[in-house]
């Protein structure tokens, strides 16, 4: 989010080496130049805005001779009209298609045959509810690329290449507060988390990231003495997902403790200018 201007696309911030050298090995790859390349209006949620690939991508990709064809959407953050300038044609129909990418899983009704997709399948944990997708891609003898397999050797343990957990840490961080001010209102108590936005409700992150911090200069400035306990929030674990959390978290003024220091936060008494974690 910070790299797009104002959007939310697949492979954006910490992916953007990741989607340069994917643009960049197709249209070097002597038999992937005039190959088409599909986009598919994502469907897995009425939420969805993102986007496998930016406008730009695919400017990239047509100046290097590969043909885009990209669904029109009504939802996505990127206008048709944008993928139109970038030099791809928008249409309804993917079947010229040699690949086809999406973010989440596709409407398995329009799944092509013999045909090369990328997409977030969650089926490589066993997911139950995916399985009937799974044996549709068996099916249709489907080439199946799932974004979480793809890591940096190649090999099971290794680092993946397309991971979104930090930024399930930054909405999930932004969409408690927002649930944190409600609450506490419903309790009785007006506090400026009240003043937060779901996450999807801002232009981008840096957006979200002052909202916080304006949060954080009330709360420093005494906006939560009406509270006569403190605000603890639980980090569990340190990876992805806990670290941009915390990333968030850490724009309010905020103490780290001992899980054997709450009883004596507890019995505190007086306003807290902190938030704890």
């Amino acid at each position: 989010l910070k790299v797009c201007p104002a959007r939310a696309c697949t492979f954006c911030h910490t992916m953007k080496a990741t989607s340069a050298r994917f643009t960049r090995s197709i249209g070097a790859h002597r038999n992937l130049s005039s190959k088409t390349i599909g986009i598919v209006n994502e469907c897995y949620n009425k939420w969805e805005r993102r986007a496998p690939l930016c406008p730009w991508h695919v400017k990239e990709l047509v100046k290097d001779g590969v043909n885009v064809l990209v669904e029109p959407s009504t939802s996505r953050i990127f206008l048709d009209q944008e993928y139109q300038a970038a030099g791809a044609k928008v249409t309804k129909d993917l079947s010229p298609c040699d690949i086809i990418l999406g973010v989440k899983q596709p409407d398995i009704a329009k799944l092509l045959p013999s045909r090369t997709y990328l997409f977030f399948a969650h089926v490589i944990k066993g997911q139950q509810e995916n399985r009937a997708l799974l044996d549709k891609l068996l099916e249709l003898k489907i080439r199946f690329f799932d974004y979480e397999c793809i890591r940096e050797t190649g090999g099971r343990t290794a680092p993946r290449l397309v991971a979104f957990g930090k930024f399930a840490g930054f909405a999930g961080m932004i969409n408690t507060f927002q649930a944190l001010g409600q609450k506490l209102l419903a309790h009785g108590y007006s506090t400026p988390f009240l003043n937060t936005s779901s996450a999807y409700m801002y232009r981008d992150l840096r957006a979200a990231e002052q909202a916080v911090a304006a949060v954080g200069r009330d709360i420093a400035a005494g906006a939560l003495e009406r509270l006569d306990f403190p605000l603890v929030f639980a980090f569990t674990g340190n990876g992805n997902v806990s670290r941009g959390a915390q990333e968030i978290f850490h724009l309010l003024p905020h103490r780290m403790l001992d899980p054997a220091d709450l009883p004596a936060l507890r019995a505190r008494r007086g306003a807290h200018r902190h938030v704890y974690g």
